[in-house]
């Protein structure tokens, strides 16, 4: 049973005298702010995203996968990794960041060399975006907007 009283939205009971804040508990209060922390770090993390349809483009995406994990702050950026299969010139990926391709290339139709090919990508997508970002980050003008540097 919840007590009679005055509350805020935080679940703290304000007292009849002066308006004094009183903690109903500190333990609620605790687990708010834990829950708030674990949002912000959600919404700071990236994803790469697969739009790859045929079995060298999903080889392709997992090597990639794996290249960019493993590159430092690589978590704060979301990429998409698509890709246009074709018979007779092999796989066409690229990858998007911001809405702009930052990577393509054909793959070809041997599986075994889609593994250095996905690691350069990983590399090359890399450096594209802290360049980007670097650059977002400097230009600041008041007709352009945050994505469109």
């Amino acid at each position: 049973m919840i007590p009679l009283g005055v509350y805020d939205f935080r679940g703290l009971k304000l007292s009849n005298s002066g308006g004094q804040v009183q903690q109903q508990s500190t333990e609620q209060a605790q687990a708010v702010d834990k829950a708030n922390q674990v949002l912000d770090a959600d919404t700071d993390s990236g994803v790469v995203i697969n739009q790859t349809v045929s079995v060298a483009g999903q080889d392709f995406y997992q090597y990639f996968v794996t290249v960019w994990r493993d590159k430092q702050g690589s978590e704060k950026y979301t990429l998409a990794v698509r890709e246009r299969p074709s018979a007779r010139w092999g796989s066409e990926v690229w990858i998007e960041f911001a809405q702009r391709t930052v990577y393509r290339s054909h793959l070809p139709p041997a599986r075994a060399a889609i593994k250095p090919i996905s690691e350069q990508a990983a590399d090359m997508t890399y450096e594209a975006v802290v360049q980007a970002e670097m650059l977002r980050r400097l230009i600041t003008d008041a007709d352009i907007g945050r994505d469109e540097f």
